[in-house]
């Protein structure tokens, strides 16, 4: 890559080396633009397919029915703010759950993923229309809600997917952005081990200003950002911290999202869950600091459509 995806900037230097790929066990490192703050997974594999193996986010039962109510939530506090009804995509829909919400209060919402498999997959979830297709290519337009639900640090071209988004939101539109801080106070203390990084599957790795400049780029100005996150936080916190500590990668994540790759010893493992509880009793006190902070694992980004863009 020769320069910053978000502002062009030539000036960028390693942040991190030896971020491992809790699938794969492969190295990668990050680095970061020193004008905004924006970084990036290095090198970019040709393909991403050997990372997204077929149980990718099978979650169990229980983690599908906490991160299925969770869903609802967030879109219910969405619309409060929003019409009654109205037009809705969903951008890289995953299981179809937020779809399924929208459809549910009223709205006439449709989706995108990155494979027909997957398309299909979310299309009976949701009972929406789920199409298979970058949205560059997409011939719907005149949305008044659009949601990237930790989409965008999976692109490599961020202001390129912003800018066919935007032409596919009204003006004055809403955009919907869910994504992990670079910034936070996980990010820092935790270092390569940062559960968020997720390399490769997440390309770039956005700061509060550097998602602003990214959108501003794109033709949204950005109306609030929210840091608080409970599906996401306390979770980064405790895999992080055992990562760091030296257990399997991923040990928890992994038994959520479905995975077995990479399983190590049972007594590893039992010592691993049991270590989790306080982890994540600690994981939540620093989370909530963080949010009062302005300095949470995630950001959930409000922005509109200026006119004109």
């Amino acid at each position: 890559m020769s320069g910053c995806p978000i502002c062009g900037s030539e000036r960028s230097s390693l942040a991190l080396r030896d971020v491992r790929d809790y699938v794969t066990g492969e190295a990668f490192s990050i680095v970061r633009c020193e004008a905004c703050t924006f970084a990036w997974t290095a090198p970019v594999p040709p393909s991403l397919d050997p990372y997204y193996p077929p149980r990718y986010r099978g979650f169990n039962p229980l983690a599908a029915a906490l991160l299925r109510w969770s869903y609802r939530r967030r879109v219910a506090s969405w619309l409060e703010r929003l019409p009654r009804v109205g037009r809705a995509l969903e951008v890289g829909t995953g299981r179809g759950w937020m779809l399924r919400a929208l459809r549910e209060r009223g709205w006439t919402a449709i989706g995108t993923e990155r494979t027909p498999d997957a398309a299909l997959a979310a299309a009976r979830a949701s009972g929406a229309t789920v199409h298979a297709v970058e949205v560059a290519d997409l011939d719907e337009r005149n949305f008044d809600l659009v949601v990237m639900f930790h989409v965008l640090e999976h692109v490599d071209d961020p202001v390129a997917m912003l800018r066919a988004v935007a032409a596919r939101v009204r003006p004055g539109g809403t955009l919907v952005l869910g994504l992990p801080n670079n910034a936070s106070w996980q990010a820092r203390a935790t270092g390569r081990h940062w559960m968020h990084l997720d390399t490769p599957r997440h390309l770039g790795h956005f700061s509060p200003e550097s998602i602003e400049a990214a959108l501003g780029t794109a033709g949204f100005d950005v109306a609030s950002v929210d840091f608080r996150s409970y599906e996401h936080d306390a979770l980064g916190w405790t895999q992080s911290a055992l990562d760091a500590l030296g257990f399997e990668k991923g040990v928890i994540l992994k038994r959520l999202i479905g995975l077995r790759e990479r399983r190590g010893p049972l007594a590893a493992t039992l010592a691993a869950f049991a270590l989790a509880v306080p982890l994540t009793v600690a994981g939540g006190v620093l989370a909530v600091l963080s949010w009062r902070a302005r300095a949470g694992a995630v950001m959930q980004v409000w922005a509109v459509r200026r006119d004109g863009a």
